[in-house]
C-alpha cells in the first residue's frame, strides 16, 4: 500500500454484523481499493440490526452522523454502508469531506453502462424504499423492474449456500424476463457476498456491485481532491448542535 494512500471510512450504519464479517468484509474492501487506497469499516456502537423499512432507516441516518462528526479529519471519504443512503444530504452538509452512497453512484454507473436495468432487492417490503431510491436521483425511467429475492438481509449476511443460489437464479431469470441490459444489486449485503463474481460469464449484461462502485467512487473523488458543493450542501448552524454532536 502505498504512503500516500487515500484513507477511507465505509461506515456501517447499524448492529447487524458480527465482528468477524466485519473483518471479512473489510479484507475484500480492501482488495477492491488496491494500492491507492485504505478503507476502514467502521462500525456504529447503536442502530438497527438491518434496514429492510423506513423505521430502520431513519435510525440508521441518526447512529451514524454522529459517528461520522468524530471521525471527519481521519479520512479522505467517506462510504454510507446502505443501499438506501440513509441521511446521505444531512452528512453532506455536516462535513466537508466526500460522502459517498453506494445507491446514488450505482444507478448513475448502469445508466452509463446500459440503457436500461433492473434493480435486485431483499424483500417485497423493500420495493418501496428502492422505488423512492431510484425516483429520488430520477432513474425511474430507466429502471424496468425493481426485484424482490425474498431473503432477509440477515440471511444474505449468513451466507448460506442455498440464499447465495437463489439470489444467482434470481438474476439470471430475472434478466431473461425483463430483457435488462443491466443489473444493479440493492443491498451491501448482496455486494460482499461478491454475487456479480459468482455469475461471471454466464449473462451479457453487466452486474453492478454496489460495494466496488462506492469504493472506487469514493477513491475518484477523494484523489481529484473535490468536495460537495456548499450551494447543494449548505453546511448548517453548528452552534445548534454542540450538545447534539461532537465536532
Amino acid at each position: 500500500m502505498s504512503k500516500n494512500a487515500i484513507k477511507i471510512a465505509y461506515i456501517v450504519p447499524g448492529v447487524g454484523l458480527s465482528e468477524s464479517e466485519v473483518k471479512r468484509r473489510e479484507k475484500i474492501a480492501n482488495t477492491i481499493a488496491g494500492e491507492r487506497a485504505r478503507v476502514d469499516i467502521v462500525t456504529v456502537s447503536e442502530g438497527p440490526r438491518t434496514i429492510e423499512n423506513s423505521v430502520e432507516e431513519a435510525f440508521a441516518a441518526t447512529s451514524y452522523l454522529k459517528l461520522l462528526c468524530s471521525l471527519a479529519r481521519q479520512y479522505d471519504a467517506f462510504v454510507v454502508g446502505c443501499f438506501g443512503d440513509p441521511g446521505l444530504r444531512a452528512a453532506r452538509e455536516l462535513v466537508e469531506r466526500p460522502i459517498v452512497g453506494p445507491g446514488e453512484s450505482s444507478l448513475h454507473l448502469a445508466a452509463m453502462l446500459a440503457d436500461d436495468f433492473i434493480v435486485l432487492t431483499p424483500l417485497r417490503t423493500t420495493i418501496p424504499l428502492t422505488r423512492e431510491l431510484v425516483k429520488r436521483y430520477g432513474f425511474a425511467e430507466r429502471v424496468k423492474a425493481i426485484v424482490p429475492v425474498e431473503v432477509s438481509v440477515s440471511s444474505i449476511i449468513s451466507g448460506d449456500p442455498e440464499v447465495i443460489e437463489r439470489l444467482r437464479s434470481t438474476i439470471k431469470s430475472s434478466v431473461e424476463r425483463h430483457e435488462a441490459g443491466a443489473v444493479v444489486l440493492g443491498c451491501m449485503s448482496m455486494g460482499f457476498a461478491l454475487v456479480d463474481e459468482l455469475l461471471e460469464g454466464e449473462l451479457d449484461v453487466p452486474i453492478v456491485n454496489p460495494v466496488k462502485v462506492s469504493l472506487k467512487v469514493a477513491e475518484l473523488i477523494a484523489s481529484l481532491k473535490l468536495k460537495h458543493s456548499k450551494v447543494s450542501y449548505p453546511s448548517p448552524d453548528y452552534s445548534k448542535l454542540k450538545e447534539l454532536v461532537a465536532f
